[in-house]
């Protein structure tokens, strides 16, 4: 539901004019949980439990997983409608044979659309005794420069902030942590996120999906406050967080949940995690309902949550706190309390706490027991560190950083092909670089090999999985990255076609044109791109017009296995949208291509 209330509406005709048009991002519908910040884990066998949003009366509930073109129906087991809570608590059992990666969550009833909670259900083979995750931690998307109001030297066309975290990603997809715990500052200036269409979560919101693995996320004081006084009124940025990630019944608690922030927890095997919203409300850039959220986090009703939630987790578990900081609560005057005085993990019988906020803060004292760490951020400084846990023992690994800055980059990983990894090839070499001075013993690469080239084998490494999905069969191989090394992993057909006709037909990929638009009659023209999988085959390359009529004939006759590309000028046509189709191995794929003058 895109719902803006009518004094945003306001704003936003008031406001001035964006450098950029960004979009606003899936804001929640039906789906509370599980979220892209806030996914689930689960195997396998395992029931995953969904919060819903609908009217009690709802029926006919069901929910899948989807990857691209794959997709797994889940089985309904329990759950209802709990009026006490005024959501639907509902169970469905992942069924087996489902690989393991992050999905989509799709939820509907005869109440409700079809709601998507994108990138929010890992299902995993087995939680590991043996693996690591990791943390991140102020990211401030979209830019360097803090979301300052118009004229202060701020645009909204400024992404000078992703680079940093694409650098952070590229990294960690390689290491394969088991998890990822963002500690907060996810963006810059919650509060603009509709007043100068910034859509900062939004974008922030496709940028965590870019991850391989799952990543839970708390709130800073940039997410749900801001940098400086702006426009939109105290409470904006808490209300756009609660669309995009959070639950929109924070607002108004029902009585069976009465709490006003966005605490939870989850389970990794025998790990108990727990994440904290944490913020500023002391006026200085927010004072949102300060009777029930104070000065600033934690509040008391935040500290007894914490108490009573602990005290239940069972025997025999690890418990880790993540938060954004410790900004030490709210006087009996009302005035901010003093940083670190209300988070002391070992009083809380915690394992340990881990946060962010100081952006360069030093390295912590990672041999305690308990410890308790402050992480650098990802802006500026691409920032990432890895907790290593083995039967039950969690160890802190050092903080690391992806490589140079934004003005001298230098990945830290780095990964070259010696054929494009796009489900064209069968046989492909991955050369990764590793200049961590750290060895990375769950590293893990996926190649999106021709589906039905017989059987397909690893060397370098281990094939933990094959999967066939959007015309792909997917190797996914696990390695060890050396310190201060390099290594190559490949992956081989065995050249025994196997593939099924249905199989064969899947495999033909027809690119996008480029350029497009096209310039009518430029001289480079446009090319375009397909593949045919395993073996030669009859292709017809054919451009149409809007009404259907063909136009152009680029290729009519044989076309061996693999990448082949044409070329197009559209110099004796008008202006217009074009159809360009290829029909081969008995499928047919259809890309659009606009001509202008």
């Amino acid at each position: 539901m895109r719902f803006r209330p009518p004094l945003l509406l306001l704003l936003l005709a008031l406001s001035p004019a964006p450098a950029h048009a960004w979009a606003l991002g899936d804001t929640l519908t039906t789906i509370w949980k599980p979220l892209p910040n806030l996914p689930a884990l689960v195997r396998p066998g395992d029931t995953l439990t969904v919060w819903a949003n609908a009217p009690g009366s709802a029926t006919g509930w069901s929910a899948g997983l989807g990857y691209g073109s794959y997709s797994a129906a889940l089985v309904p087991v329990s759950g209802g409608y709990d009026a006490s809570r005024a959501r639907w608590e509902l169970g469905f059992v992942v069924p087996s044979g489902v690989p393991e990666e992050v999905y989509d969550l799709v939820v509907q009833s005869n109440a409700t659309p079809t709601d998507t909670s994108r990138h929010s259900v890992k299902v995993l083979p087995a939680f590991r005794t043996d693996y690591y995750f990791a943390q991140i931690s102020d990211t401030h998307l979209p830019s360097h420069t803090f979301s300052t109001p118009a004229g202060s030297g701020f645009t909204t066309a400024d992404t000078s902030g992703f680079p940093d975290f694409n650098a952070v990603i590229e990294d960690l997809n390689l290491i394969h942590p088991e998890f990822i715990l963002h500690t907060g500052d996810l963006v810059n200036e919650g509060e603009l996120e509709d007043y100068l269409q910034m859509y900062e979560m939004s974008r922030a919101q496709a940028a965590l999906s870019r991850l391989n693995d799952p990543v839970f996320v708390v709130t800073g004081n940039h997410d749900i406050g801001g940098w400086d006084a702006t426009a939109p009124p105290d409470g904006t940025s808490r209300r756009a967080w609660w669309r995009l990630f959070g639950w929109p019944f924070l607002d108004s608690p029902p009585p069976g949940d009465p709490g006003h922030s966005q605490n939870f927890a989850f389970d990794y095997g025998t790990l108990h995690c727990v994440g904290l919203e944490t913020y500023i409300n002391n006026g200085s850039y927010d004072g949102f309902r300060t009777a029930t959220y104070g000065a600033q986090s934690f509040t008391p009703e935040q500290l007894a949550w914490l108490s009573a939630h602990l005290a239940a987790v069972p025997a025999g578990r690890q418990k880790l706190l993540f938060y954004h900081y410790d900004f030490g609560g709210t006087t009996a005057g009302g005035s901010p309390g003093a940083n670190f005085s209300q988070i002391n993990p070992s009083a809380l019988g915690v394992d340990g706490a881990i946060w962010g906020h100081n952006h360069g803060v030093a390295e912590g004292a990672r041999g305690a027991k308990p410890f308790n760490l402050g992480l650098q951020s990802v802006i500026d400084r691409r920032s990432f560190r890895l907790f290593r846990v083995s039967n039950g023992v969690i160890t802190p690994g050092p903080m690391h950083h992806s490589g140079g800055s934004s003005s001298t980059p230098l990945d830290s990983l780095t990964t070259t092909w010696n054929a494009p990894n796009d489900g064209t090839a069968a046989s492909i070499t991955a050369r990764v670089t590793n200049r961590f001075p750290e060895a990375w013993e769950h590293a893990r690469i996926t190649f999106h090999m021709q589906p039905g080239f017989g059987v397909y084998t690893a060397t370098g490494g281990t094939a933990a999985q094959e999967f066939d999905h959007d015309g792909m069969h997917d190797v996914t191989v696990d390695f060890i990255a050396p310190s201060n090394g390099i290594i190559e992993v490949s992956v081989t057909g065995s050249g025994t076609v196997s593939a099924s006709p249905a199989t064969l037909a899947a495999g033909v990929r027809l690119g996008p044109a480029a350029p497009n638009p096209l310039v009518r009659g430029a001289a480079a023209g446009a090319t375009i791109t397909f593949s045919l999988p395993v073996r030669a085959a009859h292709a017809r390359l054919v451009v149409f017009d809007a009404g259907g009529r063909r136009v152009a004939t680029l290729l009519d006759g044989p076309a061996e296995a693999g990448p082949h590309s044409a070329r197009w000028d559209a110099s004796e046509v008008p202006s217009g949208v074009y159809l360009v189709t290829l029909d081969a191995l008995g499928a047919r794929r259809t890309v659009k291509l606009a001509v202008v003058r």
